[in-house]
């Protein structure tokens, strides 16, 4: 048998549970409060009634998550021999086969989920399983709430030697993906309802990956010694060919123990919800207040009719007494605290009042804005980018690892999307990955898409940054090599009409040449460097085969400058210049165009 027993796996998920148990609780505490699911302890309120306060978690936390993946980064593979062809080569495969695996693995919507979970559990752990279908590492995200970690000595160590997870599925999910095993949760012949849990164990480690099923409400004599109640079936047992732990757990960055961006809301905000709570029976209690029935003297009042809560509209009827009605003021307390932990909370979590569409200021500009979101998570967003950058260095380590022992000589061939590497790539993985050295970065971490390019920008204006490495780092350039062959083209292009519309107003391009031009950009569809080539091809022709006279071709048709209709002329040259404009040939050469006379 390859790994631990289940038994001993078990007995350290019951050690783990224990030492990341305060950890969890915390999670769990988060959960609630991002998901709403907060109890206000007062029996005057409604148990299904929800948080009427603003939820600056779920706010902060989607929207710094938000940040953190509206860019996507990028990879380089070093080559071996720089100056080498062949080695820069093999890196440059290197690059986009590891590009199409991130696309293949819809790394962009893996990357927001992450970007939650880092900054609201101050965890993003990650296994990597070899996919047989397509003959590559698939990403496989799991919930902190799930994963337990082996323990290190270095608190930076973001890939463990195992890893643990546990989630409940039910025995249909057991059934139908292990029948062979799920038969053996029966009882006496009986066998369990669709809806019956159990935990699913997970464990995998440098030597292999195991799966095994624990019974929750456990009602047999075990099979573990000294667990005279509980049962559980191994489900799979498969070996590691890689020999190295396919878990990457990155967490983020605190003093002594794990601890999200958020943790610090939690309190303020049921806090928060509870005052809200009891102002809103404050109000209620002032539009409907008590009423009690006080008797006279030597009467004794009774309701006839009653007693009614104000809210219904009946009338009370009482006789021998009088109804009270309990007045009831509300004070500013509660809202002003409500306003004070609502600040309290945007002070310690760094979300900025923008965030939700308020302004302090009457003047809303964009340079306001920036200057705001700037100074208050901008760091947060750049040490969590640079988390995850290293998390993905590692993980790609372990895509190589599987690829080249579990796929090692077969040909991959497959269609790339991803920014950079658009196209077909090719690849062995035992040829190509001659090393799995990578370094992952992001284009300017700390700063989403739309400040990256204000800033990218004003770096290309104030000299600092070429074009050409702006267009590597925009976010939205896909292909930088393609952006930079468009920008020239359109350029020239720009050029080449400016020309053609100086040279006809000056008359060096005859009318009809010029509607000739028209006609093929407009009904032919064809770019006007080769609807201009086209033009100059057939003026050409008909210059090179002299009409005889008398012919159509020899009359002057429209007028020209300086003649009349029915005046005699010559009509100038297509290719003939104006003064000081460039020559409409030259233009076209730069376009890649031939125009040989």
């Amino acid at each position: 048998m390859t790994g631990p027993s289940i038994e001993s796996i078990l007995t350290m998920l019951s050690e783990r549970r224990t030492t990341y148990g305060p950890v969890l609780n915390q999670m769990m505490k988060l959960r609630d409060a991002y998901n709403g699911d907060i109890i206000v302890p007062l029996p005057e309120m409604d148990r299904n009634e929800r948080s009427s306060v603003a939820n600056l978690i779920a706010t902060g936390l989607d929207q710094t998550a938000m940040r953190i993946a509206s860019t996507t980064p990028n990879v380089f593979f070093p080559a071996l021999e720089p100056g080498n062809r062949a080695s820069e080569k093999r890196a440059a495969t290197r690059r986009r086969a590891t590009l199409g695996w991130w696309d293949a693995n819809k790394m962009g919507l893996k990357l927001r989920r992450r970007a939650r979970f880092m900054i609201g559990y101050a965890s993003s752990p990650v296994v990597l399983r070899p996919d047989p279908k397509r003959g590559i590492a698939k990403w496989e995200v799991r919930s902190p709430l799930t994963a337990y970690p082996a323990l290190s000595e270095d608190i930076d160590n973001i890939t463990p030697t195992d890893c643990i997870f546990s989630f409940g599925r039910s025995y249909k999910w057991l059934k139908a993906n292990y029948p062979n095993s799920a038969y053996k949760f029966w009882a006496n012949g009986s066998e369990p309802s669709a809806q019956t849990l159990y935990d699913v164990v997970e464990y995998v480690d440098a030597d292999c990956w195991v799966l095994a099923a624990v019974e929750v409400n456990p009602v047999t004599p075990s099979l573990i010694p000294g667990q005279s109640s509980m049962r559980f079936v191994e489900l799979e047992r498969i070996p590691n060919r890689t020999g190295i732990c396919p878990a990457v757990v990155p967490g983020r960055i605190t003093l002594d123990r794990q601890q999200g961006q958020f943790d610090g809301l939690v309190g303020m905000y049921q806090m928060q919800a509870k005052l809200m709570a009891l102002e809103v029976i404050a109000v209620e209690r002032g539009i409907f207040p008590d009423t009690y029935l006080i008797s006279r003297p030597g009467e004794t009042g009774k309701f006839v009719s009653g007693p009614y809560d104000g809210r219904t509209g009946m009338v009370n009827i009482i006789a021998g007494g009088d109804l009270k009605e309990a007045g009831f003021q509300q004070g500013m307390g509660p809202t002003a605290t409500i306003d004070r932990l609502e600040r309290n909370m945007r002070i310690t979590s760094g979300i900025p009042a923008e965030f939700g569409g308020e302004s302090n200021s009457n003047i809303r500009t964009g340079k306001r804005g920036d200057a705001i979101l700037s100074a208050v998570v901008d760091f947060p967003v750049q040490e969590a980018q640079e988390l995850l950058g290293e998390s993905l260095v590692e993980e790609n380590k372990r895509a190589i690892a599987i690829a080249k022992s579990y796929f090692g000589n077969e040909r991959r061939s497959f269609y790339v999307s991803f920014r950079g590497a658009q196209g077909h790539v090719d690849y062995v993985p035992n040829k190509d990955f001659e090393t799995d050295d990578n370094v992952v970065t992001y284009s300017y971490a700390g700063s989403d898409a739309n400040s990256l390019v204000v800033g990218l920008g004003q770096r290309v204006g104030l000299g600092t940054l070429s074009k050409r490495s702006a267009q590597e780092i925009d976010p939205l350039v896909a292909d930088p090599e393609l952006e930079h062959d468009r920008v020239v083209a359109e350029s020239l292009e720009q050029a080449l009409l400016l020309s053609v519309q100086q040279q006809a107003q000056q008359g060096a391009i005859p009318p009809a040449d010029l509607a000739r031009i028209m006609q093929l950009v407009v009904s032919d569809k064809m770019p006007l460097a080769e609807a201009v080539d086209s033009v100059h091809k057939e003026a050409q022709t008909r210059q090179a085969t002299p009409a005889p006279a008398g012919a159509p071709e020899t009359m002057p048709g429209l007028a020209q400058p300086q003649m009349g209709a029915e005046q005699p002329g010559t009509l100038p040259a297509t290719n003939a210049a104006a003064p000081n404009q460039p020559n409409m040939m030259d233009l076209l050469s730069q376009l890649g165009v031939g125009a040989n006379a």
